[in-house]
């Protein structure tokens, strides 16, 4: 019975630590440490790049948005990067032209981040900024976003994350985008940020010269940043917007999406992880991601150990019934959508859902299944 003691409390530990343990820790830290930002008035050269494809139903509001953000027109580009787009989506940003909106229009797809480095390519600024087609930005954004590069030792900056429709049946997403925003606020307190906002953040053009087509460039450009000496923090007041996805399986495969590409660049830099060489910072990629992704595997093994050790002790017992009613109440309120209005059931719901896809993301990372394209997600 040893080996599933073992296989109990280790699993139990990972679970704890990743979602709990790992926030509280660098909670504690904060109260005795933190590392000093320099944000003062800085107005360089920004180029503003949007990724579209097929994007005919928003791109207008998302033009509109990006000309009324308040950063000085003549140190301020805006280019529209269209991936093979065959709908309207070239032929509305082109009458933007006369306000000074850039097209550059592929004619077949490659996917986003290839996109992302052609519009890099042609930028005149000296910071980039990254958005999605599908997150609106409040006017002041990158004003605040760009403040934080005054700071030389800064390479790479977060937008904040907001949900809109928070109350949606999507609530649990909501919930989750709070709870990073709050673990990132944290790690860019103590230390530097693991990963960025891939719908809005901001980084030095000199660090994008080394470019990844086929690999997320929210995730790899912050390592980078560290491994050449800069650091990569959260700006609280740069807020992007977006709305949850209404379709449950569009939701998934985003989520799974997500994983693979993120398996992708983990491996690619695995000696990140390395403390020898990087420090706390190898500590904050192993706790923020790895074992993120490893937590759908502890689980199961958390139930299997637990279901041999019944006979043991009244702990053990208790703990199983937890889990039995816990993965219950995940199944009523995927079944029965209304539960989903009350966090007993909507929490436990996107908490199994969020796992599962990690799973899957496992799965076709380990078969070699890439995601280059990109769809528009129907928000």
């Amino acid at each position: 019975m040893l080996i599933f003691q073992i296989t109990f409390w280790l699993s139990l530990f990972i679970v704890f630590w990743t979602y709990f343990g790992y926030g509280l820790v660098l909670w504690l830290i904060s109260l005795f440490y933190s590392r000093k930002m320099n944000k003062q008035d800085f107005f360089p050269e920004v180029s503003l790049i949007v990724t579209a494809y097929n994007e005919e139903r928003r791109i207008t509001q998302k033009i509109e948005n990006a000309l009324a953000l308040a950063y000085p027109r003549d140190s301020f580009e805006i280019i529209v990067v269209s991936d093979g787009s065959n709908d309207k989506t070239e032929e509305l940003v082109s009458s933007f032209q006369d306000k000074g909106v850039q097209l550059l229009a592929s004619p077949a797809r490659h996917g986003k981040h290839y996109s992302q480095g052609q519009g890099i390519a042609m930028a005149k600024g000296e910071i980039i900024v990254l958005t999605d087609a599908t997150t609106f930005l409040e006017i002041d954004a990158v004003e605040k976003i760009v403040r934080n590069f005054a700071d030389p030792k800064i390479g790479c900056v977060s937008g904040t994350d907001r949900v809109m429709d928070i109350k949606s049946h999507s609530g649990g997403e909501g919930q989750y985008v709070k709870y990073e925003m709050k673990l990132r606020a944290l790690e860019s307190k103590v230390g530097s940020l693991v990963g960025v906002s891939g719908c809005f953040f901001a980084v030095r053009k000199k660090l994008c010269q080394i470019w990844h087509d086929n690999m997320s460039s929210d995730f790899y450009l912050p390592i980078i940043s560290h491994m050449k000496g800069y650091r990569a923090i959260m700006e609280p007041e740069a807020i992007g917007f977006y709305e949850v996805l209404k379709n449950p399986q569009e939701e998934f495969g985003r989520k799974v999406r997500t994983v693979v590409h993120g398996l992708e660049v983990l491996f690619k830099f695995g000696q990140i992880m390395n403390p020898f060489k990087y420090g706390i910072y190898s500590w904050q990629m192993v706790s923020h991601k790895l074992l993120r992704w490893l937590v759908p595997i502890c689980l199961i093994l958390l139930f299997v150990a637990n279901l041999f050790l019944l006979s043991e002790n009244l702990i053990y017992r208790i703990l199983f019934f937890s889990q039995v009613m816990f993965y219950l109440a995940a199944l009523l309120g995927y079944l029965v959508k209304k539960l989903q209005d009350t966090a007993l059931f909507r929490i436990p719901c996107f908490f199994v859902i969020t796992n599962f896809s990690i799973i899957v993301g496992w799965y076709k990372f380990i078969i070699g299944e890439r995601y280059v394209m990109w769809e528009p997600t129907k928000r």
